[in-house]
């Protein structure tokens, strides 16, 4: 059972701040008359949220989105998509959180932007579609939005719930309006099918998407379960200018090994990290992963979580990369 909390994060006159806010994401406000009741659908951040603000905890694979093959049947996990199909993306909403006791009616937005570990809002955001007027009931209801997947296969997804009463506070950076707003999702999922002896790769983003000019932060590898380091192996390809950053900050770090000009593997399972790259704000910056499992990987299952945090240690964002052995 959700737990109750009177407080009121923030008090709304319906029509005018969510013709503001829809307006300015692209979808067309309906006039609405103010509710009386006050109501707080949330998105998950993790499995323990129960829609809090600010959340605690991971915050960038909410298990409230899903990307999947159908439109009618939920996915165990995500499927991998291909640029040019159809796939649908599955939100579930909850109701109520602990700020309010209404019933629900609405507007889900999802967005998409390139995989990475950050992104600024709106700006580095690409609108894929919504739902209006959506009634939410008390419990969960699941929202299926089509998406025709553009050119490229990796991606990371963002759900907005926009209602009368229940509109979020944003600003630039993504990881703070996921962790400050619990109708906010953040979707950094990444299925990897893998074949024995056969690097997979898969391009990701760093960057910094904070208002300061210019932050300092790492790169930090962590595979919970059972390791993907050593039933096969992990590298990463900084690429010339990050691996000039990294340089130029010391070469520091802790879990990997250089194997290239500018490509590091990571060999330490439980923790590898890459220290003290420069950002400057909104900018993102292209490096490259490299999976390739060994024998002993084969029918094995793995995650491994790719995870950005700046020089207070403070979680940026990040991406969870899920490897099972491709289907024959």
């Amino acid at each position: 059972m959700i737990s109750r909390n009177p407080r009121r994060r923030r008090t709304l006159l319906a029509s005018a701040v969510l013709a503001a806010a829809t307006l300015f994401a692209g979808v067309a406000p309906a006039v609405q008359a103010a509710p009386e009741a006050r109501s707080d659908v949330f998105i998950r951040d993790n499995t323990s949220d129960v829609g809090f603000e600010p959340s605690t905890g991971s915050l960038y694979s909410s298990p409230d989105i899903r990307v999947c093959f159908s439109a009618t049947v939920l996915c165990a996990t995500d499927d991998p998509i291909v640029q040019g199909s159809t796939a649908y993306i599955h939100v579930t909403l909850n109701n109520p959180g602990p700020y309010g006791d209404g019933l629900e009616k609405g507007t889900l937005q999802v967005y998409y932007t390139k995989q990475g570990t950050v992104a600024q809002w709106s700006s580095q955001w690409n609108y894929i579609g919504s739902a209006t007027n959506v009634s939410v009931p008390y419990g969960t209801k699941r929202v299926v939005i089509p998406w025709k997947v553009p050119i490229g296969s990796h991606f990371c997804l963002l759900a907005r719930w926009l209602s009368p009463t229940d509109l979020p506070t944003e600003g630039l950076s993504t990881s703070t309006n996921a962790r400050k707003n619990n109708n906010i999702g953040w979707h950094n999922v990444n299925a990897v099918p893998f074949k024995i002896k056969i690097p997979v790769l898969r391009p990701i983003v760093f960057g910094w998407d904070g208002p300061d000019p210019t932050a300092v932060g790492d790169i930090v590898f962590t595979q919970p379960g059972r390791p993907f380091t050593g039933p096969g192996r992990i590298t990463i390809d900084l690429g010339p200018d990050l691996a000039a950053r990294w340089r130029a900050g010391g070469a520091k770090g802790e879990g990997i090994e250089r194997v290239g000009e500018t490509e590091l593997a990571i060999v330490n399972p439980q923790q590898a990290r890459i220290s003290g790259l420069t950002f400057k704000s909104g900018e993102q910056v292209d490096a490259r992963l490299s999976f390739t499992a060994g024998d002993e990987a084969a029918g094995g299952q793995y995650t491994v979580h790719v995870t950005q945090v700046d020089q207070h240690g403070e979680e940026v964002g990040g991406v969870e990369y899920r490897l099972t052995e491709a289907r024959q």
